[in-house]
Order: C-alpha cells, then sequence, then structure tokens
C-alpha cells in the first residue's frame, strides 16, 4: 500500500500567505487526493475549522502534540530518540554515506528521512534495504532534488518496497514533485488508476499566487505548454496516435493540445490548423500558405498566435 504526504502548504508558509488563499490551496489539495496532508502548526491555525482526519502537523517539540488532541499524526524534526507512535521523527541526511551512523534499534517507532539526494549515484536498492531494515516502525522518505532527480529517487524508493512517501507540489523547497510522482505511479503501478488530475492547473495556479513565482511552461506534468506541437511530423502522428507520443491525455492534468504553426511546421501542421480553426483546408493553397507561415515565424523569431495565422491565411484563399 503506498501512502503520500503532500507538504505543500508546510513548504509554502515561508511566504507567509493570508487565510484565504491558504484556504483555498488547501481545498484544492484536499481534492487532489494525497493520503496526507502537512502543515505547520501556524497554518492549521490559520485555515481553521477544518477536519483533522488527514493532517499531519509539523511540531517544533514533541510536547506541542499535547496542544492538537484532535490530530492523531504529527511529524518533529529532532536528532534524540522518540517513542510516541503519533509523532514521526524527521531526519536530515546529506548523502547515502550517513546511512552508516543510522543504526538499528534506536528506539524510533515512525521515521521520515529527508535528504538522499546523491542516492540515485550509489547503489540505491540496498542503501533502501538497509534503511527500511534499520526502523522498527513506518519509514518515510522524502528525497531531496540537488542532483535534479527526487522524482526519480521517489519512484525507486516505491518499486524497492517503500510504502511512505513525501513530496510537495512542483517540488516546492527543493523536494520531489508531487504532481510528477503521482502521474508516474498512475502510469507504472496503476496506483489509483480511476484518479482524474483535471485540478492540476488550478493548483498551479493558487501556488503561484501564494508564492509569486510562474512555473516553466515546459514543467512536466503542470507545464503550459507542455501539449503545444508544432514539427510537422510530429503533429502528424499525434493526431494520428496521440499514445504514442504523449504519456498520458492532456485532458487527465486539465490541459489540451494545441497545434503551434511556425518554422518547424509541415503541410499536416497547416491543414490541421485550418481545420482547428473552422476552414476547409480546400480553400486555401496549402504550400503557398505554409512557405508564408514559415517566413513569418522566421522573421519574427518565434511561432504565430492564432490571430497571426488567421491573417496570413486569408490572403492565400484560392
Amino acid at each position: 500500500m503506498i501512502r503520500i504526504t503532500d507538504m505543500t502548504l508546510s513548504c509554502i508558509a515561508a511566504f507567509r500567505p493570508s487565510a484565504g488563499p491558504l484556504k483555498k490551496l488547501h481545498a484544492l489539495l484536499a481534492v487532489l487526493g494525497s493520503d496526507y496532508i502537512e502543515m505547520p502548526a501556524e497554518v492549521y491555525e490559520t485555515i481553521r475549522p477544518v477536519s483533522p482526519d488527514k493532517i499531519v502537523l509539523r511540531i517544533g517539540t514533541p510536547d506541542e502534540a499535547a496542544l492538537y488532541p484532535e490530530i492523531t499524526r504529527f511529524v518533529c524534526r529532532m536528532n534524540g530518540l522518540l517513542s510516541s507512535p503519533g509523532i514521526t521523527r524527521e531526519i536530515q541526511m546529506n548523502d547515502v554515506k550517513e546511512l552508516s551512523f543510522f543504526g538499528p534499534g534506536d528506539g524510533s517507532q515512525n521515521v521520515r528521512v529527508v535528504g538522499l539526494d546523491d542516492i540515485l549515484c550509489h547503489d540505491y536498492e540496498s542503501a533502501f534495504q538497509k534503511l527500511q531494515s534499520r526502523v522498527r516502525g513506518r519509514v518515510e522518505f522524502c528525497p531531496e532534488n540537488s542532483y535534479s532527480c527526487a522524482t526519480a529517487a521517489a519512484l525507486e524508493w516505491i518499486a524497492a518496497g517503500g510504502a511512505d512517501l513525501a513530496a510537495s507540489f512542483g517540488g516546492l523547497d527543493g523536494k520531489a514533485a508531487l504532481e510528477e510522482v503521482l502521474l508516474a505511479l498512475r502510469i507504472v503501478r496503476r496506483h489509483r488508476p480511476t484518479a482524474s488530475y483535471e485540478i492540476l492547473p488550478q493548483i498551479a495556479l493558487a501556488v503561484e499566487e501564494i508564492t509569486g513565482v510562474r512555473f516553466p511552461d515546459r514543467k512536466a506534468v503542470i507545464g503550459r505548454s507542455i501539449f503545444n506541437v508544432e514539427s510537422g511530423i510530429h503533429v502528424d502522428g499525434i493526431l494520428k496516435k496521440p499514445q504514442m507520443y504523449e504519456p498520458f491525455m492532456p485532458e487527465l492534468v486539465g490541459r489540451k493540445r494545441r497545434l503551434i504553426v511556425g518554422k518547424h511546421s509541415g503541410r499536416k501542421s497547416i491543414a490541421a490548423k485550418l481545420r482547428e480553426l473552422g476552414y476547409a483546408s480546400a480553400e486555401f493553397d496549402v504550400a503557398r500558405l505554409l512557405s508564408a507561415v514559415r517566413a513569418e515565424s522566421v522573421g519574427k523569431m518565434t511561432s504565430l498566435t492564432d490571430e497571426e495565422f488567421k491573417e496570413i491565411a486569408e490572403k492565400h484563399r484560392l
């Protein structure tokens, strides 16, 4: 059984968002369907009242847990022993060598290991087995991303038998990207195969509003332009059999495929774009229209908007 903790609200707390944006983001994350949503105590106080069922509360010391009797799961970063079954001890491991100092039988019932950025540079399967064997309770892995492979490390952890994983939306605070993990598990492991992630663009906008930072247009899963296609042969193929080119349909993540015309376009692209815009391609000299589109795109040093394409198309009606 795979259990995923969404750390987005903990990672975003540093931006000190007001109650409105926080409540909106929490509501969206709840729909996304992670098993648990982690948040620091100050965020919990801000968005109350809210159901405590799926909440993991981040606290500074174990004693703070007594202040929230309605919460059953906590996470606390500390180095000492922690025997409470309701509190997960979070420890930092900056590289795989530190596993040697993590001895068996240290009294921890539940542990979250954060870091291990370089895990994939080593015999990670053996390292994961060692980690699992040295905790007598639940061990949760939260890979960090300084090697740009946190999502891959998260998935290898699951493949090695790990059940608990922590990630943040968009990879906030250098964690594995939650949306990438969810989609990869859906495709590779059929984890919740009936789940729909159409809400992802709304979550991305909510996060951007709080942080003031726009996600890259080509970011995996949530990028605005990841389903834009321009190259002629690519357009022809993707229109015939999209599953050969796309690991998942755009509609699954709330997007639509968009044909872009520019210097890389071919006749098939131009004909498809005309149909998309409600034109009959037989009404146009497609070859001349393609030449005009390529020339305009090269001159502008960018692809054309739909309006720019329409303007050129009208000049090449038969």
